[in-house]
C-alpha cells in the first residue's frame, strides 16, 4: 500500500494512508496500529477521525522517523511516498521517489 507524508509546512506530521486503503486494509474496529521504522518498532493510536474523513496516522516517534530521512536537506515541500508493506501484525515503511506518488491512483501530487 503506498501513503504518503503529511506535513504542516514546517514539520511533517505523519502519514496519510488514503480513505480507500484505510477502508480496505484496517477492519474499522482497529484502534492502533504498529509501524516497523527501521530498527523501530512504535505503536500507534488511530483518532476517531482515521475513519471518518482523515485516514492519517500521527505520532512524534513517526514525526522524528520520516523528518530524520532528510536530514540535513530542506523538507520537501510536496507529499512524499510512503511504502507500506504488511509484516506479521505490523507494517514496514520505506520512503519512495517522488515519481511514484504521481502514479498511484487517488494520490495527486499537492504542492
Amino acid at each position: 500500500m503506498i501513503a504518503r507524508t503529511q506535513n504542516n509546512g514546517r514539520t511533517i506530521t505523519g502519514i496519510c494512508i488514503g480513505i480507500s486503503d484505510a477502508r480496505r486494509y484496517f477492519p474499522r474496529r482497529t484502534k492502533t496500529i504498529d509501524l516497523e521504522l527501521d530498527h523501530l518498532r512504535i505503536r500507534c493510536d488511530l483518532k476517531a477521525s482515521f475513519w471518518r474523513d482523515c485516514p492519517e496516522i500521527s505520532d512524534p516517534r513517526l514525526s522524528a522517523w520520516l523528518e530524520a530521512k532528510f536530514f540535513g536537506q530542506k523538507l520537501p515541500a510536496s507529499p512524499v511516498p510512503v511504502e507500506m508493506v504488511k509484516a506479521g501484525d505490523a507494517y514496514k515503511l520505506h520512503l519512495l521517489p517522488a515519481q511514484h506518488l504521481a502514479k498511484t491512483p487517488g494520490f495527486g501530487l499537492i504542492a
